[in-house]
Order: structure tokens, then sequence, then C-alpha cells
């Protein structure tokens, strides 16, 4: 998981955002409002006018997907749904804000529905509103989940890519998410909490992490073979950009990373250092 690049939403579609948010916020109390945000969101696409501005939406939300149109949590699956970043149902008063959306999957999206944790004395709390259940707000309070449209989600997390330790000894990687080394004990609660709420670490992303890695190291190893063979320069932007057009570039990040302690790869940055420069990010 890699922070997102922002960009302007169109006016126009900002426009209809901020006026479908008003008519959330006239809610004269709490349980009104929710009811609301649900109600402007089931119809949000139900005038020409809604229809063309969530068209936009999306595809901004496109642009803003890191490398190909990949789940912004994943990055496996293909983006198709509007996330909430904030639950909608929890947050009324951010049902329409564009700085609360990102393109994500239908996996990573429904078991991450309405869950939703506060940290507080170096834990997350988690705040769960069943059927049934009073309708109040969600206690005040650091968000659990990490926000890859305002925070760098590397700073939280780890990819376990394997590696050589100091002593010489190889290690297997599992490619699972784990919390980065030396965080605070609210910013390793938050780590824990996104991990197990996005479901980070299943069999099948796992697989998907470790052919990545495979793929990953054999578009470097040609980069450096054509450099070596002194390859036109379109030729080596070519290779370049079909390596970043790649799903999974947390991987591609984290072997950035970590290259000091995997022998089969550093030497392959060594002989192409421009390979760290480059943008992972479209801007």
């Amino acid at each position: 998981m890699l922070r997102i690049a922002d960009r302007n939403l169109a006016k126009t579609a900002s426009d209809v955002l901020k006026s479908l948010q008003a008519k959330v916020d006239a809610g004269v109390d709490y349980p009104t409002r929710v009811a609301l945000a649900k109600s402007e969101w089931g119809k949000k696409t139900s005038s020409n006018a809604k229809e063309t501005a969530f068209r936009s939406v999306r595809a901004t939300l496109d642009k803003m997907c890191v490398g190909p149109r990949r789940c912004a949590y994943c990055e496996d699956s293909l983006a198709d749904e509007i996330e909430h970043i904030l639950p909608k149902n929890l947050f009324p008063q951010a049902a329409f804000q564009w700085e609360n959306y990102l393109f994500a999957c239908g996996p990573c999206n429904g078991p991450k529905s309405n869950r939703y944790g506060v940290i507080g004395l170096g834990a997350v709390t988690e705040f769960v509103r069943k059927r049934g259940d009073a309708i109040v707000p969600p206690p005040v309070g650091i968000s659990g989940c990490i926000d890859p449209r305002s925070e760098d989600p590397m700073n939280f997390l780890d990819l376990d890519l394997g590696g050589q330790t100091a002593e010489g000894e190889e290690l297997e990687g599992t490619f699972n998410f784990v919390p980065a080394m030396g965080l605070s004990s609210g910013d390793l609660a938050r780590a824990t909490f996104s991990i197990e709420v996005l479901s980070l670490n299943r069999e099948i992303m796992c697989v998907a992490r470790a052919n990545a890695f495979g793929g990953f190291r054999a578009r470097l190893r040609e980069y450096v073979a054509e450099k070596e063979k002194e390859a036109p320069a379109s030729r080596l932007l070519l290779l370049r950009d079909d390596l970043l057009n790649t799903g999974h570039l947390t991987v591609f990040a984290e072997m950035r990373r970590q290259r000091d302690i995997l022998p089969q790869i550093a030497p392959l940055f060594t002989a192409a250092p421009e390979a760290l420069e480059w943008t992972v990010i479209r801007t």
C-alpha cells in the first residue's frame, strides 16, 4: 500500500459534491444526517448532473491509482468501487467529501465496510454499530486505519521480502505486511489494525506479491542488460514504463528500500541507480 498522489476534482463535479454534502449537513441531528447520507448516496446518479459528476469522480480516482487501475489497499484486484475512507454511515459529514474517497476493490471495500477504530492509550478501540443499536457518532480521536490519501503507509508498514541477515543467513520472504520497526505504541496499533481490517495478508495476496517480486526482478535485469548494451534511451524508457505499469508497486518500492539485505537485488540497483528515483506514483 502506497501513498496516493492527490488530484483536484473538476469544479463542476466538486460543486455537485458540495451541494449533496450540504443536504446531508442540513439534517437536524446526527441520526437524521446518517439517514440523509445513505439516501443521497443511493441516488447519487439520479440526475444527469449527478451522473456526470460521479463519472468525473471515478475518472479522477482512476488517474490517482498507483500504477495500473488497481485497488488502493491490496493493489491486486481491479479498482471499481468508490471507497469512503471514513465510513459514510458513521461519518455523514464526510459522505460527499472528495478527500474521503479512493478507488478500492470489492474484496477490500466489503469487509472494511463500517469497521472503524479509534486510537487511545496505545491501542485501537473498535467502534461497532449493530442493527438496532442507538445511532450515535463514533468517539473523537485518531482513526485506527491508515489513510493513504493523507499518510504514507510505508511509514507504518513493512513488506517481508526475506533477505540475508548480517550473519549471512538467508531468510525466505513471507510477503506479508508487518508493522514497521520502531513505531510508537499508537502507530503500532494503527498498523496492526489496518492489516487486520483490510485483510492485507490474504494468502492469495501473498502469492501475488511473490510473483510480482520475481517479475520486477526480471524486468530490472532486462533493463540493466539493455543499458549495458547501450540501448537507445527510448528503449530504456519503454522498459521503465513497462515496469511502472505493473501491479503491486509496493513490492518494487520495498525492493528499493530493502535492497541492502537482498543480495540478488542490490547489484541491479547499483548498475541502474536511476531506478531508485523512478516515480511509482502517477502525478
